[in-house]
């Protein structure tokens, strides 16, 4: 029950590997990925949800399949997105000293985005890079965050920088942090995506990988969207999740994303489509990191795309309406938490990746399918967006 992919970035390739069960054989795949041998040195970084179950299994199939002499170091850290830091970033580059990994060791990363970011982001500094491998156990990491080979971590955003707080207060909030400021292109040398493990993800959890889902749905492939509904409704239900479809659904999604990196490896041009929504979430979650999760903060972004979209004439009003209407009825929120202001979300969304000498890119969905890549966008229209989603003008 497995299906297989390929990342491609420039003249580099790496096995995407979508199944149910095949954790229990990871040292294969690992050992396929390395030159046809288990590495005399491994750092497994663990996602704390995941460390005692999947974690375990990854260490045992490792150790009962590799040569005499293999060294295994493990390191849990917390997935929240103030943990995505450079606290983190020290605390498992200290690991992988002690562990005494030389530049023939790996980082096998084990967990969420939050988890293989961070974990990636190691990789691609320690020793000037090492080879590591992904084992999302999250949907938003199987079709999105730990492909492509985008690493980093979160940098805090300064009360100079951005101003009074969704407090009200002219102080830094500890949750206010700027979305991957600190990273490198680093491809992992496999992605290892088993589907099983989403049969123990709590609801919200689960869902949250169907925003990305939704996303590629809307860049490329429209027969994603009708799986959404459908995963939902199996996994919410006391029915044995069918696992051939659940591989489906991340092989698509994955596929949409795998294609367009492959075409723009460093995110020139093309790769930019992407980012359909981010501009907005990025935005959303320096101020709500604690209370949203990041497919919910993508959800908003996505609605509040079209609703600038439909501002700017690339999608009508009532295709607009209904992007908001069928990301509701995945059970997402469509309006914020509570209460922020333009200016502020505006603030945090100027320290967006894809800026050029202080213009704001936006990525806007198109009536028909497919998005546009806006260079020097009409700030307006980001506030169109923001304000769309409950966010109000200062008074």
């Amino acid at each position: 029950m497995t299906r297989e992919l390929v990342q491609r970035m420039g003249n580099e390739s790496a096995p995407v590997i979508i199944g149910s069960g095949i954790l229990a054989s990871i040292s294969q795949h690992i050992r396929r990925a390395n030159g046809g041998k288990i590495p005399a040195k491994i750092l497994i970084v663990l996602d704390e949800a995941v460390a005692s179950t999947w974690g375990s299994l990854i260490a045992q199939s490792l150790k009962s399949e590799s040569a005499v002499g293999v060294e295994i170091a493990q390191i849990s850290i917390l997935s929240t997105e103030s943990k995505k830091s450079a606290e983190s970033w020290a605390k498992i580059m200290d690991a992988a000293v002690r562990a005494d990994l030389d530049r023939q060791g790996m980082i096998i990363a084990v967990g969420g985005g939050i988890v293989t970011d961070i974990a990636g982001f190691c990789a691609a500094t320690y020793l000037r890079g090492i080879a590591w491998v992904a084992v999302p156990t999250t949907l938003l990491g199987m079709v999105d965050a730990a492909i492509g080979g985008k690493t980093g971590m979160n940098l805090p955003l300064g009360k100079n920088l951005l101003g009074e707080n969704r407090l009200g207060e002219n102080r830094l909030d500890e949750n206010q942090w700027g979305k991957n400021l600190a990273g490198a292109f680093w491809p992992p040398s496999a992605v290892i995506s088993d589907t099983q493990v989403l049969t123990s993800l709590p609801p919200r959890i689960f869902r949250a990988g169907l925003a990305e889902c939704f996303k590629h749905s809307m860049l490329v492939d429209a027969s994603i969207e009708p799986l959404l509904a459908c995963a939902l409704a199996t996994y919410s239900s006391s029915e044995p999740v069918d696992q051939w479809k659940m591989i489906d659904l991340v092989t698509r999604s994955a596929a949409v994303k795998l294609d367009i990196v492959a075409a723009d490896p460093r995110e020139a041009n093309q790769r930019m489509l992407l980012n359909l929504g981010h501009t907005f979430a990025h935005a959303i979650e320096s101020q709500f990191s604690s209370e949203l999760l990041h497919g919910e903060a993508v959800a908003l972004g996505l609605v509040a795309a079209a609703t600038a979209s439909a501002a700017s004439g690339r999608m009508t009003v009532t295709d607009a309406s209904s992007i908001r209407d069928r990301i509701a009825a995945l059970g997402f929120s469509v309006v914020l938490p509570h209460s922020a202001t333009v200016e502020n979300l505006e603030k945090a969304a100027g320290f967006d990746k894809k800026r050029v000498g202080g213009s704001m890119t936006l990525i806007l969905p198109k009536t028909g399918g497919g998005a546009d890549i806006v260079r020097q966008a009409d700030p307006e229209l980001l506030r169109v967006g923001l304000r769309s989603i409950g966010a109000v003008d200062a008074s």
